[in-house]
């Protein structure tokens, strides 16, 4: 008969009190809370730190043998909760105490053994919770106690060896002896993982760190090590683990790709299933220029690859919108060849930028530039490079803009691309929306002191002499307190006027793009506007230090500090050019 524990009795299994449990006249294993945790698991449950001792488990044990191997509602028995938690201790006692059971006679099966592979209602052995949670110390007690043993997938695919090389958010190296310890310990080793996955899918998904990169490749080398075809395995999308390589190293990390390349270059001609996309085309896509010059040199071959389409890796540098992306293919001599080839229906890559080049200006410098005189022939449609830019073809733009839905399918699946999108796209508005509040706030204080500091340098304390025009406390020690702070506010007021119109400039032509206005009536617009407010400005400025300079003019010394802070204006702004080039060089052009 079930009787639950009371707030005592929890306590002292919690803190490893065996003292109530001595005296109590109930069954230890029918001493339960509501989820059917026993007394041993509520104790492994709640120790926060490795524990040493193993007294307390030991006691129990020997009051309640049958507590070794009893589950909780989610089929989690001990082991289950001293792997999960790194208790390697206690893991040790409880292999010790299951090992002194008597083996079944039916299966020839030791009780250490069968513990072992015992499942929760997820399918996870205590491998699994081990693997899950980076216990290396676990791991390789566990795989040096059943050896032979494979451990299976549970009910979501995943096998140990797949958590293990799983990156999820983080890596560390404690995450890598675990993968040490399965490789070299397990006899029969099970790679798979979901969707069709294994574990060098996974380890091909790692995030932006050097650190990271060295331990994530270091793994993908041991996996192939022991089994080299896992280079072909491809997934349900047909995506091999250099797909993955590809889709997620950035210029920090590309030792996977390294790795992956080195022991099967041949893997960079694996196409998925659907789109018939390859490594280097995803790379292409994403804009990953250190992955597609290591593909290239690894497999050069692999760039006469084309997908469904007949769309090369240069096809997919126009498809990105980005004509970075299409420039640093370029640099590639391999990529740059594929300019006169043809998709299916006759489109040369350049064919596809010029009807790009209608509406972008920075297409149409591509296409003035990069052409360097080669003959592009005609399409199926019989028109040239020229007749696209010339005229109007919508058709040509969709199939660009329909290339672009590529980057939501495959790993990580449409729907949740989408859905990224749509949640990356309400974050960045909300925080578009607080930033604007807060500069119209900057701004009118800046403007007000600017306005108020203009208008004191020219109604000065203590007027002017009558025949002069000269101020008459020129000679005050507070009145040059007073003109020099009120040049110094006035430089700074200006200035932070000025930065926030170049803030509102870059944004507001970011917006124009997005809403696919016409960038040159755009780009007309904001330079007029951008020259006007900076002439208006600086000749402001200007007004400023000669009236002050008039005022001063029979005190030299004041009247050249008072101009100097004045002229200081024109070297805060020429720093903020120098800090904001970049962006104004790649937003507007003159």
């Amino acid at each position: 008969m079930t009787t639950y524990m009371d707030l005592v009795l929890f306590k002292a299994a919690a803190e490893g009190d065996s003292g109530p449990f001595e005296n109590d006249q109930t069954r230890l294993d029918q001493l339960l809370t509501p989820d059917e945790n026993t007394i041993l698991h509520v104790y492994l449950g709640n120790q926060s730190r490795k524990l040493k001792a193993t007294d307390f488990v030991d006691k129990i044990l020997e009051m309640c043998p049958p507590l070794l191997l009893q589950a909780n509602k989610k089929g989690e028995i001990p082991l289950h909760l001293a792997a999960r938690y790194g208790h390697s201790n206690v893991v040790s006692v409880l292999i010790d105490r299951a090992r002194a059971l008597p083996t079944d006679p039916e299966s020839g099966e030791t009780e250490a053994k069968k513990m072992l592979r015992m499942t929760n209602e997820e399918g996870d052995t205590a491998l699994h919770e081990a693997a899950r949670h980076s216990r290396g110390h676990v791991v390789e007690i566990l795989t040096k106690e059943d050896p032979e043993f494979s451990y299976s997938a549970n009910v979501h695919g995943e096998t140990p060896l797949y958590i293990a090389a799983s990156i999820g958010w983080y890596w560390t190296a404690e995450r890598g002896k675990v993968v040490n310890e399965i490789l070299g310990n397990c006899i029969s080793v099970d790679y798979g993982g979901p969707n069709g996955r294994t574990a060098l899918h996974a380890a091909s998904m790692k995030g932006d760190d050097v650190f990271i990169d060295l331990l994530v490749s270091e793994t993908a080398r041991k996996l192939l090590e022991k089994e080299k075809t896992l280079t072909k395995t491809t997934d349900e999308n047909g995506w091999s683990p250099l797909h993955y390589a590809a889709y997620f190293s950035t210029w920090l990390n590309v030792s996977a790709v390294k790795v992956l390349l080195e022991y099967d270059a041949s893997a960079a001609y694996i196409a998925e299933t659907e789109k018939k996309r390859t490594a280097l085309h995803i790379a292409v896509i994403q804009g990953r220029e250190y992955v597609m010059k290591e593909i290239v040199s690894g497999c050069p071959t692999c760039c006469d690859l084309v997908d469904n389409r007949g769309w090369n890796a240069l096809h997919y540098a126009v498809a990105s919108k980005d004509t970075k992306v299409f420039k640093k293919c370029l640099e590639i001599p391999e990529l740059a060849r594929l300019g006169t080839k043809k998709d299916d229906n006759g489109n040369t890559p350049f064919h596809l930028i010029a009807a790009l080049a209608n509406k972008n200006h920075h297409w149409r410098h591509v296409l003035f530039h990069e052409t360097g005189g080669q003959i592009y022939g005609l399409n199926k449609r019989k028109l040239s490079v020229n007749d696209i830019y010339l005229g109007e073809f919508g058709e040509i733009q969709k199939e660009i803009l329909e290339s672009l839905e590529d980057i939501g399918s495959g790993p990580i699946g449409r729907s949740l691309f989408v859905l990224k999108k749509k949640n990356n796209d309400e974050k960045i508005k909300e925080e578009e929306e607080a930033l604007s509040k807060a500069r119209e706030s900057h701004l009118v204080v800046a403007a007000l002191i600017a306005t108020v500091t203009f208008a004191a340098a020219f109604t000065l304390p203590g007027g002017y002499k009558s025949d002069r025009g000269t101020a008459l406390l020129a000679k005050k020690a507070a009145f040059i307190v007073f003109v020099i702070s009120d040049a110094i506010s006035m430089v700074l007021s200006i200035s932070a006027v000025v930065i926030h119109f170049l803030i509102s400039l870059i944004h507001g032509f970011e917006l124009v793009k997005r809403k696919d206005i016409s960038e040159d009536a755009a780009m007309t617009l904001f330079g007029i506007a951008t020259l006007l407010t900076m002439i208006g400005t600086g000749t402001m400025i200007i007004a400023f230090i000669t009236g002050t300079y008039a005022v001063l003019e029979s005190f030299l010394g004041l009247a050249i500090s008072t101009c100097l802070i004045g002229l200081s204006f024109f070297l805060l702004v020429g720093l903020v050019f120098h800090f904001i080039r970049k962006d104004l060089k790649d937003n507007i052009k003159f």
